[in-house]
C-alpha cells in the first residue's frame, strides 16, 4: 500500500462528504472518495513492487494535485496485476476554520440542527438511532475542505487520466513488448466488459463477451483476407452500433438483444469475406487467361526517375519490411488454415443435415464429434492471428496492417529508386526483395499496389545500359585511334 496522507485526512474527509451529503438531502449512498482500477502488464511483476506503486500514485499526484491511496494487487493464479487508486475529489485547505458549540447542539437523523434534546428522543426518552448531541466546547463545523472539482466527474477526465498513466507505464515495459494503447471506439473491434465480484449478471455478461471476442477474431481474419478496413467498421457501425442505440430507445437495455445483433453483425462479416474469396478467384482466373508479355520499351518507360549520383539511402521504415512480411506470410498461412478448417465445417454440416434414419446414429455421433473438434480448431486458429500480431509488436492485427503497409509502400519506392540508381550507374550489384504471392498482390484493398518493375526485367535492361556504355567507350576509342593512324600517314607522306 502507498498512502500520499495520514490516517485522520481520510476519516475527515469521509465525515465532510456525508455531512455535506446529508445537508443536501440527495438519496443513494454518499461517494466519499472516487476510485481507479489499473491493469498492470504481466512483466511488471519483475519490478520492485512497492517502487512501481509509488510511481504510479505520485504520477497521478503530480498530474492533479490531489491526495490518494492506493494499493497493489495480484490474484491467486498471477493472471491480474493491477492496482486499486482511491482519490479526493476535495483539497485539504491551509488554513483551518472551526466553529466551537457554546452549548450542547442536538442533530436529527437526516444530520439537521434542532433547538431542543426532546426533539431528538424516543417515547421510552432514548436518543433515537442516527440522532447525536454535539457537546458544549467541541467543533460542530470544521472548514477543512474546498469543494469537490468538477473536472473528475466529466469523461474527459477519464479519458486523459488513462493516457497519462498509460504513457508512463509504458516507460517501464521492456523493449521487446509491445507498448500498451487506449481502445479506440473507432477500431474494427468490440471492447470486452468487466465482470465485477458478485455481479447478478455474470452470465449474461459472459456470454456478451464470448460475442465480443468472436466479432473480434472474425474481424482479424477479414483483415488477413483481405476485407477492407472501412468495410469492417462499416458493418460495425450500421450493424451493432446504430442498431443498439435504436434497440436501447425502443426496448431499453437488454443483453439478450444486444447479444443477438452482434451474432446478426458477425454473419454480415462472414458473407464479406465469402465475396472477397470469390473476387480474388475470379481475379486470379483473368489473370491467368490474359497474360501479356511487356515490352523492354514499356520497361525502360518505368525506369525513367530521377536519380542523383549518390547511391539511395534506405530509410528506417523500408529495412522493417523484411520483419514485417515474415509476419505477414504468417498471418496469411493461417488465414487459409482457417479457410480450409471452415470449408471442412460446412462439409460435415451438409453430411449430418443428410444422416437420417434409425440405424445411422452411431455414425451422426462420429461426424456431432468431429464438428465439435473442428469449431474448436477453428476458434484457436482465429484467436492466434491476434498473437501473431503481438509478437510482431503491434497490438491488434489491425495496427500491424497498418504499419506493414507503410513499410512496403516505403520499401517499394527505395527498391525503384535503387534499381534506376544500377541502371544509370552501376552494374552488376543488386539488392533481395522478398517476393509477394500472387495473392497478396491482387489484395489491392489492403495496401498499395507494387508498381515497381519485374527484378528480372530490371537485370536485363542494367545489364543492357551497361553493354552499351562500354561499347561506346570502345567505339570512341577506336574512331581516336584511326585519326591518329591517319594523322601519322600524313606526316610520312610529306617527308617522303
Amino acid at each position: 500500500m502507498y498512502d500520499t496522507a495520514d490516517p485522520l485526512f481520510w476519516r475527515e474527509l469521509a465525515k465532510e462528504n456525508m455531512r455535506i451529503h446529508k445537508q443536501s438531502g440527495t438519496k443513494g449512498d454518499c461517494i466519499e472518495a472516487r476510485e481507479l482500477i489499473i491493469a498492470l502488464p504481466e512483466p511488471l511483476v519483475e519490478l520492485d513492487p512497492e517502487k512501481l506503486l509509488r510511481g504510479v500514485v505520485e504520477r497521478f499526484r503530480e498530474k492533479y494535485g490531489v491526495d490518494c491511496i492506493a494499493a497493489l494487487h495480484h490474484n491467486k493464479t498471477k493472471t491480474n496485476y493491477h492496482i486499486h487508486l482511491i482519490f479526493s475529489e476535495r483539497k485539504r485547505k491551509e488554513v483551518v476554520n472551526e466553529k466551537i458549540a457554546t452549548r450542547n447542539m442536538f442533530y436529527d437523523e437526516n444530520g439537521r440542527h434542532v433547538r431542543t434534546k426532546k426533539e431528538i428522543m424516543d417515547e421510552d426518552g432514548n436518543i433515537r438511532k442516527g440522532c447525536y448531541i454535539i457537546k458544549k466546547g467541541e467543533a460542530y463545523e470544521r472548514d477543512i475542505f474546498s469543494i469537490k472539482d468538477k473536472q473528475f466527474k466529466s469523461k474527459r477526465f477519464l479519458k486523459e487520466a488513462k493516457v497519462h498513466l498509460m504513457d508512463y507505464i509504458n516507460t517501464l515495459l521492456p523493449e521487446n513488448y509491445p507498448k500498451l494503447t487506449i481502445f479506440d471506439d473507432e477500431e474494427v473491434y468490440l471492447p470486452m466488459l468487466k465482470i465485477g465480484k458478485n455481479n447478478p449478471k455474470e452470465a449474461e455478461i459472459k456470454e456478451a463477451n464470448e460475442l465480443r471476442k468472436t466479432w473480434n477474431q472474425i474481424a482479424d481474419q477479414a483483415l488477413v483476407e483481405g476485407v477492407p478496413q472501412a468495410e469492417i467498421k462499416k458493418i460495425k457501425q450500421e450493424e451493432i452500433m446504430e442498431t443498439a442505440q435504436k434497440s436501447i430507445k425502443e426496448h431499453g437495455k437488454e443483453p439478450g438483444r444486444f447479444n443477438q445483433i452482434v451474432r446478426n453483425a458477425i454473419q454480415h462479416l462472414r458473407k464479406l469475406i465469402l465475396k472477397i474469396r470469390d473476387a480474388i478467384k475470379e481475379a486470379e482466373v483473368k489473370a491467368e487467361t490474359s497474360k501479356q508479355p511487356v515490352s523492354e520499351s514499356d520497361n525502360r518507360k518505368e525506369l525513367q526517375i530521377p536519380v542523383t549520383l549518390e547511391k539511395p539511402v534506405e530509410p528506417e521504415l523500408s529495412k522493417q519490411f523484411k520483419k514485417y512480411y515474415a509476419t505477414y506470410k504468417k498471418l496469411e498461412s493461417t488465414g487459409k488454415e482457417i479457410q480450409t478448417l471452415e470449408d471442412k465445417l460446412e462439409t460435415l454440416q451438409e453430411e449430418l443435415s443428410q444422416m437420417t434414419g434409425f440405424f445411422k446414429g452411431k455414425e451422426r455421433n462420429r461426424i456431432i464429434g468431429e464438428i465439435a473438434d473442428t469449431q474448436v480448431e477453428l476458434s484457436k486458429k482465429r484467436a492466434s492471428l491476434g498473437r501473431i500480431a503481438i509478437k510482431a509488436k503491434c497490438g491488434s492485427v489491425d495496427e500491424f496492417y497498418t504499419k506493414y503497409n507503410a513499410s512496403k509502400a516505403s520499401h517499394n519506392e527505395y527498391q525503384k529508386q535503387l534499381e534506376a540508381w544500377y541502371a544509370k550507374y552501376g552494374t552488376g550489384e543488386n539488392t533481395s526483395t522478398p517476393k509477394e504471392s500472387t495473392k497478396e498482390q491482387k489484395s489491392s484493398n489492403r495496401s498499395k499496389v507494387d508498381t515497381s518493375t519485374p527484378k528480372r526485367q530490371l537485370n536485363k535492361v542494367s545489364m543492357k545500359a551497361a553493354l552499351k556504355e562500354k561499347k561506346d567507350i570502345v567505339k570512341a576509342y577506336d574512331e581516336q585511334k584511326d585519326r591518329s593512324l591517319k594523322k601519322v600517314k600524313n606526316r610520312n607522306a610529306g617527308l617522303e
